[in-house]
C-alpha cells in the first residue's frame, strides 16, 4: 500500500528567523500566536478569511498593542521570502528515493506557498500542494487533514504529518493520520497529554523516523 508524507510549511520547512529578527524580541511570538489563534477562531465561528489578509490584520493589532513603530509591509514582505531550512532538500530527496508520496499542507495560500517552494528549488519534490483555502477551514480542524489525505489518494492512517507545531500534530492525530513532531521551535510539548512517541530535532531525522516505520 502507498504511503505519503505531508509537511507543514511555515516554521517546519521554511525558517521564520528572518521575520523574527525584523520584529525583535517577543513581538514575533505575540504576533504569530495571535495569527494562529485568530485563524482557529474563524474556523470555530464558521468563517474564513485568506491567511495573507489575516496575517496583516493581526500584525497591525500586535504592533498597536505593543506600541511598536514598524512598517507592517516590511514584515509581511519577509514572510513571502522565507528561506528553507538547510536540511529541507535532503529530507525531501530521501523520501523521493524511497518512493514515498510527498505533499505539503499549509494554512497559507496556494500561490504564495508554490512560490516559496519553487524559489527554494523544492517544488519538484512535492506531488500535492494542499492549502486550507480549498475547504475554508484552518488547521488544526480535522477536516483539513482528511482533505489532504483525499487529495493524495492515500488512506489517512497511511499518511504521516511532519510538523514543528504541536497543535498541528494534535489535529493530524485526531484525524487518523500518523505524525512526527519536530521539537526545534517549541522544545517542550505544550499539551498535558498526547505527546507523540516519535520526536525529531530536524527534518532529516523526522524523515528517517518515517522510513524506519515502513
Amino acid at each position: 500500500m502507498r504511503h505519503a508524507v505531508v509537511f507543514d510549511v511555515v516554521g517546519t520547512v521554511f525558517n521564520l528567523d528572518a521575520v523574527q529578527k525584523k520584529l525583535r524580541g517577543a513581538a514575533f511570538d505575540a504576533w504569530f500566536e495571535r495569527l494562529l489563534h485568530s485563524a482557529t477562531s474563524l474556523s470555530l465561528a464558521g468563517q474564513f478569511e485568506p491567511f495573507a489578509a489575516l496575517a496583516e490584520s493581526t500584525l497591525k493589532t500586535t504592533l498597536a498593542k505593543l506600541d511598536r513603530d514598524l512598517d507592517p509591509a516590511v514584515i509581511l514582505g519577509a514572510m513571502r521570502e522565507l528561506p528553507p531550512y538547510p536540511d529541507a532538500a535532503d529530507a525531501l530527496a530521501r523520501l523521493e528515493r524511497a518512493g514515498v508520496l510527498v505533499g505539503v499542507l499549509t494554512n497559507s495560500g496556494a500561490e504564495q506557498t508554490r512560490k516559496l517552494l519553487d524559489t527554494a528549488g523544492l517544488g519538484d519534490y512535492v506531488a500535492e500542494l494542499v492549502s486550507v483555502e480549498e475547504i475554508e477551514l484552518y488547521k488544526p480542524h480535522t477536516a483539513v487533514y482528511k482533505h489532504a489525505a483525499e487529495r493524495l489518494g492515500v488512506e489517512p492512517r497511511r499518511v504521516t504529518l511532519i510538523a514543528a507545531h504541536a497543535w498541528d500534530v494534535v489535529g493530524a492525530k485526531q484525524a487518523g493520520l500518523d505524525a512526527v513532531w519536530i521539537d526545534r521551535l517549541e522544545r517542550e510539548w505544550p499539551f498535558p497529554r498526547g505527546k507523540p512517541r516519535r520526536i525529531a530535532h530536524d527534518l532529516v531525522e523526522a524523515v528517517e523516523l518515517v522510513l524506519a516505520k515502513r
